[in-house]
């Protein structure tokens, strides 16, 4: 095997590696003021894992996304001192009053769909958008208990080792409706579609870990050794 093909194996290999930070919110079921859509609005746990470059939101649902699909599904992330501590990218009636910098909405009609805003002079500004411009390549797929997102993370100033405190919320189809579940508050969160809902000091919090150091070592080693064979070959 040619020695660059080793070490790029060796470096696939490396990155596909499971997240040692991997994390799992869970939420109350069945505290929802509505069981319209038959639990597609009943956020059950998150899964929050990362690779080398992307965060992956798994939210898991008491109800099937895939035969109920009017459902909205949202993120709103505090990465950095300051945001808007009142709204998001999509307008809806949802705050998180230590300020939220990042935003992902996305549906599940449609064939799916979500777009990614950042918050930034004061105002949101859409960053990423499946079937648009997408620099940060955002994503999502369903199954009958859950959707998920994914994107990379460097896009929202994170790095290994970042710690970022965020929510999530599931919503309907109404541009007006506020946050009918959200993960980290196991109480109820509004009484109506339209009600206003802020996260508070109701956040959960996730580290990007750092690679650890024998995972380094390896990939030196695989480098010595493709530069070893080139050399010997040459020799």
């Amino acid at each position: 095997m040619k020695p660059t093909l080793v070490l790029a194996c060796l470096v696939l290999a490396l990155l596909g590696l499971p997240s040692a930070n991997a994390a799992t919110f869970t939420d109350s079921i069945g505290e929802n003021f509505t069981t319209a859509g038959g639990g597609i609005l009943d956020i059950s746990s998150v899964e929050v894992n990362s690779t080398a470059t992307d965060l992956i939101f798994k939210i898991n649902l008491t109800g099937n996304p895939v035969t109920t699909d009017w459902g909205k599904y949202m993120i709103g992330l505090d990465t950095i001192s300051g945001g808007d501590t009142t709204g998001n990218g999509w307008l809806r009636p949802i705050g998180m009053s230590s300020g939220m910098d990042y935003w992902v909405g996305s549906w599940v009609d449609g064939g799916n769909g979500a777009e990614l805003w950042n918050y930034s002079g004061g105002s949101w500004f859409k960053q990423s958008t499946i079937g648009g411009v997408n620099p940060d390549f955002l994503s999502i797929s369903k199954d009958a208990s859950s959707v998920t997102l994914d994107f990379q993370y460097a896009g929202l100033g994170l790095t290994p080792g970042s710690t970022f405190t965020f929510d999530l919320y599931s919503s309907g189809g109404g541009s007006g409706d506020g946050a009918v579940d959200a993960l980290a508050n196991p109480s109820q969160s509004i009484s109506d579609w339209g009600v206003a809902y802020n996260s508070g000091l109701n956040v959960e919090s996730f580290t990007i870990p750092i690679p650890e150091p024998a995972v380094w070592s390896l990939l030196g080693l695989g480098a010595l050794f493709a530069v070893r064979r080139l050399f010997l070959r040459r020799s």
